[in-house]
This record gives structure tokens, sequence and C-alpha cells, in this order.
């Protein structure tokens, strides 16, 4: 996995910067992601004034969310949540379709040996 991460308008975090790692790492062990870029940005005219910007690559379509908060470690946390919902989304959808494709397997199933 390759990982950018942008401040803009934030003096550089090491603490925040390794949060971002280890969290998008334990998501990477659920998920095959290729490229994670992740910009936190101080807006000082904004309210709230810390923007999270975050883009996954993976196979099929990708990830990605902005999200806004009052500091940026919270930002940050409901970016990763919205993620989290979109990757559960993507399974239940998923989860659906092999579900109808089985029961439309059966009908065919049950229809041929008549």
């Amino acid at each position: 996995m390759k990982l950018t991460i942008n401040h803009r308008n934030l003096p550089l975090g090491s603490s925040l910067d390794s949060l971002v790692e280890n969290r998008l790492v334990a998501l990477s062990e659920r998920l095959e992601i290729d490229d994670a870029t992740v910009v936190i940005e101080r807006r000082a005219e904004a309210s709230p004034p810390y923007r999270v910007h975050l883009h996954i690559s993976v196979p099929g379509p990708d990830l990605h969310t902005e999200q806004v908060d009052n500091t940026p470690v919270q930002a940050l946390a409901r970016a990763l949540k919205d993620i989290e919902l979109k990757i559960r989304a993507r399974a239940r959808i998923r989860q659906a379709r092999l579900k109808a494709r089985r029961s439309a397997a059966s009908r065919i199933g049950v229809a041929r040996a008549r």
C-alpha cells in the first residue's frame, strides 16, 4: 500500500501521521488497498476549521470522502467512519447479489429436474 499524507496550513505532526497510518493499515487487513491519499487541512476562514479528504484506491470503484470538524483527529475519525460505512454497504450489496444468483440457480436446477 502506498500512503501519501499532505498537510495544508498545519505543522507537520508525526502523531497525526502515525494515527492515519495505523488506522489505514488496520483497514488494509480487510480490504486490498493499492494507494491511499490523505489531505489534512486547516482552513482559518472556515467553520469548522479542519478538513480531511481521504481517497483510497481499491480494486473496483475507489473510495473517497471529505469530512470537516473542530479538530483534525475528529475530522479524520469521521472520514474513516464514512469509509467503513461505504465498505459495509458494498459488502451488503455483494452478499445480496450472490444470494440472488444462488436462488436463481436453484430455481433453474429445479426446473431442469422436472
